[in-house]
């Protein structure tokens, strides 16, 4: 019951954050005229938008199924087809669901259907996150410096330093204290010791030079992917950023989803998107329909791929707390 309550606070904390951004948001907006913005958007520009998240879906799978070839304790080689289904299925329970659960239940039902470790694949997906999140953060720093006289910018890249760096010296001081101690003789730190094993078991790819370098490659490719996406969105509203001022937005929208919110990030999103682009010029009506369009460009395609894969996958909600097979749950000794 106490975890439940925390649970709960958690999320009510959340919605109560994301309620606050967004009412500081909408005050600012005339949405009748934010709604002319979306409707007057270019639609060649919104479909050129889509075609670019589909391929940037694309190519995470392929990303990911890198790391995946590289999990030792793996029994066969995962299909390529497998990889993107459930990499949908999963963007599709982020959408809905709070704290990324979405990532737990990737790694719970690809570990069942891959006959994987599911720590190990869990291991992957923390790469995958980690990689994105440090790449964001170091665009922002680096196009928050080259575009003077945004506070809330360089507010938000401390933020993200401080979050990153405090993670890092928390899991290093944590592992020092559970190997390098007397707990490590515990029941207790030989479990967390065996997690972490399993967990790291995910980045096997990165220890070879051919797998890392394409992993590195993929992840500056799906960057790029992301940044057109902002780009075209916003010249569908008629929104003309420079190659710096479309990175800076897109980093901050990026390290807004780091702000504890409600499932979506609802409210910060908004909030930090509108806040850039009202900075660099635009105004506020138009910054509210670049990030609705945003949203529904970034979320609808892999949406309804995580449907359709959810279908064809024959995956249902149930099935993320099945136990597998095998004895390589979350929890169990390998």
């Amino acid at each position: 019951m106490p975890r439940r309550r925390r649970d709960i606070g958690r999320l009510l904390l959340g919605v109560a954050i994301s309620v606050i951004f967004l009412g500081v948001t909408l005050a600012r907006v005339d949405l009748g005229r934010a709604a002319e913005a979306i409707a007057a958007a270019a639609p060649a520009w919104l479909a050129a938008a889509l075609l670019i998240v589909v391929g940037d879906l694309l190519l995470r799978a392929r990303r990911w199924l890198v790391l995946l070839h590289g999990v030792e304790s793996a029994p066969v080689r995962t299909p390529y087809r497998l990889a993107f289904g459930y990499l949908s299925i999963g963007f599709l329970a982020n959408a809905v669901l709070p704290a990324r659960l979405g990532d737990v239940a990737r790694a719970v039902l690809a570990g069942s259907a891959f006959h994987m470790p599911r720590l190990a694949v869990f291991g992957t997906i923390m790469i995958e996150r980690v990689s994105d999140g440090l790449t964001m953060l170091g665009l922002a720093a680096v196009s928050s410096l080259a575009v003077a006289g945004i506070a809330e910018a360089g507010a938000l890249t401390t933020y993200g330093v401080i979050v990153a760096a405090g993670g890092a010296v928390a899991a290093l001081a944590g592992w020092l204290i559970v190997s390098r101690s007397a707990v490590a003789r515990t029941r207790a730190g030989a479990a967390v010791t065996g997690i972490v094993r399993r967990l790291s078991a995910g980045a096997g790819a990165l220890r070879h030079a051919r797998s890392a370098a394409t992993f590195l490659a993929l992840t500056a490719i799906v960057t790029t992917t992301a940044i057109l996406v902002a780009w075209t969105v916003a010249e569908a509203v008629g929104i003309r950023l420079g190659p710096v001022e479309v990175v800076l937005f897109l980093s901050m929208i990026a390290l807004s989803l780091a702000i504890p919110a409600a499932p979506g990030s609802i409210g910060t999103y908004e909030f930090v998107g509108v806040t850039v682009l009202t900075s660099l010029g635009s105004s506020p009506e138009q910054g509210l329909a670049t990030i609705l369009l945003m949203r529904l460009v970034t979320t609808f395609p892999p949406a309804l791929t995580g449907l359709v894969a959810a279908w064809v996958l024959q995956v249902r909600p149930r099935s993320i707390s099945q136990p597998p097979e095998t004895d390589i749950g979350m929890g169990s000794a390998e």
